[in-house]
């Protein structure tokens, strides 16, 4: 038997650079997976690495702004009638840019790095849920990140907003302790991307996580392997 045979899962961001890895992964491992996607341009990305080699019946790609309420309900909704349940949610939407003193970090700055990182996990989770509370089974595994767990000077907005992934994780675990439902979340470092290569032609490349190594701990996080962990941040680091 597969690692995920016969479980549905939601990818948030499953047509990006670490997304593309961990869609694969999870269709090589059994899945059905359901990738709701906002660039255009990342789908065909997305076809290529998957070239065909799965059913067209185990992949779903939906166009949703998951930082939009009405867009994520109507996700759920799609994917559970498509697939009769949802097992697992996956958060790895987020992002950052700049990087400022808290001094000379404007109030636009602070609210767009919690409502690109935070907000959608807030609400793909709060949706998600009420569906695995039904059937008695779920998996969630958000993002959090090395600088949310220690700080950062010049990166506080990022950091915090990070942080706080972390602090919802250990909440939500709580509230659904009872129901079948196992919360946790990774924090990586540099993820070795070509985006971030570029960004860092100079950085250890050899040193950053490998996204397929981010896979198979996600993919064990969501796994029935892993039955008695919830609320827990698992550092990601690679060699940095």
């Amino acid at each position: 038997m597969q690692l995920l045979e016969d479980r549905v899962a939601i990818i948030t961001g499953g047509s990006g650079a670490l997304g593309r890895v961990l869609t694969e992964y999870f269709l090589q491992a059994g899945a059905k997976v359901a990738v709701p996607y906002v660039v255009d341009a990342e789908i065909p990305l997305l076809n290529q690495r998957l070239a065909n080699r799965f059913p067209a019946n185990q992949i779903a790609t939906y166009r949703c702004d998951v930082g939009v309420e009405s867009e994520v309900a109507a996700l759920i909704d799609r994917v559970a009638g498509q697939w009769g349940k949802i097992d697992i949610l996956v958060n790895l939407v987020g992002g950052f840019w700049g990087g400022f003193p808290i001094t000379e970090t404007s109030l636009a700055d602070w609210n767009a790095m919690f409502d690109i990182n935070l907000k959608p996990t807030f609400l793909c989770c709060r949706a998600a849920v009420p569906a695995m509370k039904k059937n008695g089974y779920g998996r969630i595994v958000s993002v959090s990140s090395r600088t949310g767990l220690t700080g950062a000077g010049d990166f506080a907005a990022y950091a915090v907003a990070k942080g706080a992934i972390r602090t919802f994780t250990a909440s939500l675990a709580e509230e659904v302790l009872g129901d079948g439902i196992n919360v946790n979340a990774i924090a990586p470092s540099t993820i070795d991307t070509e985006a971030n290569r570029k960004a860092m032609p100079k950085a250890k490349h050899e040193n950053w996580v490998k996204p397929e190594d981010i896979a198979r701990t996600i993919g064990y996080l969501c796994s029935e392997d892993c039955a008695v962990t919830s609320g827990a941040v698992v550092p990601v680091y690679g060699r940095a």
